[in-house]
């Protein structure tokens, strides 16, 4: 489903990724661990189109980002989940409006179906009745439920989540951890998290992947991350 190939980028001479490789199968969730500034939301960027790599191949269900057009990444991005690490709810819109603009943007579905739409899909994230609240109205657990039932109301195949816990406390940390999981099988898509949380990483992941200096230097399951010896891993695993 994703296969990253000898991807390298650099900003202003400052090399951030180094020739990574990986391959996500369809319906897998895959998580990307490394301390802060090791290159993890660039390179789920890079998955989405929103960063161009200077070197490599991107693909994603069959089709070469790195190839399409602008008017074509518009389109393509339409089966591409995104939580941001702050949310980016529109502070202005409901959480209701939030999630049926996308559907009004690039659909056809009349209100009705939209409004039906909206509640199934905060009723997933455990967030009915709240359509007329504004994210301000809400806590951070909250918002983040709200902005997860909007990555996913376009049907996405493809779901990427850039650092989801973070700000959270731990209790809620494990519970949106848990949900994320729990709605990539349930709508069977391919899922990419990024995080330096251990803990809720090992609980969701059915493989890891670690990051270092711009390089995946391990991947696996949390066994086989543990057996690794790569002396990077040992210490990321050990301050955690």
């Amino acid at each position: 489903m994703i296969t990253i190939s000898g991807v390298s980028k650099s900003f202003n001479g400052n090399l951030v990724l180094d020739g990574i490789s990986l391959h996500v199968p369809a319906g897998e969730l895959a998580v990307l661990m490394g301390l802060s500034g090791t290159g993890k939301s660039v390179l789920l960027q890079h998955m989405i189109g929103l960063i161009a790599p200077d070197a490599g191949s991107i693909r994603v269900d069959g089709t070469e980002v790195i190839e399409l057009s602008e008017r074509q990444l518009l389109l393509f991005r339409r089966k591409m989940g995104y939580l941001f690490q702050d949310n980016a709810l529109y502070d202005f819109m409901t959480a209701g409006e939030n999630l049926a603009f996308p559907l009004k943007e690039h659909t056809q579905l009349s209100a009705a179906d939209i409004h039906t739409k909206v509640g199934r899909y905060l009723k997933m994230v455990d967030m009915q009745g709240v359509e007329n609240k504004f994210p301000a109205e809400l806590s951070g657990g909250m918002r983040k439920r709200v902005a997860l039932a909007r990555a996913l109301i376009m049907d996405a195949k493809v779901l990427l989540c850039d650092e989801p816990t973070s700000g959270l406390d731990p209790i809620r940390s494990r519970d949106i951890s848990k949900l994320i999981r729990d709605l990539s099988k349930k709508t069977g898509c391919t899922t990419i998290v990024t995080t330096h949380d251990m803990m809720n990483a090992f609980r969701i992941a059915d493989r890891a992947f670690v990051l270092d200096k711009g390089k995946i230097v391990a991947q696996g399951t949390e066994k086989e991350l543990k057996a690794s010896a790569e002396l990077f891993v040992q210490e990321f695993l050990q301050d955690q």
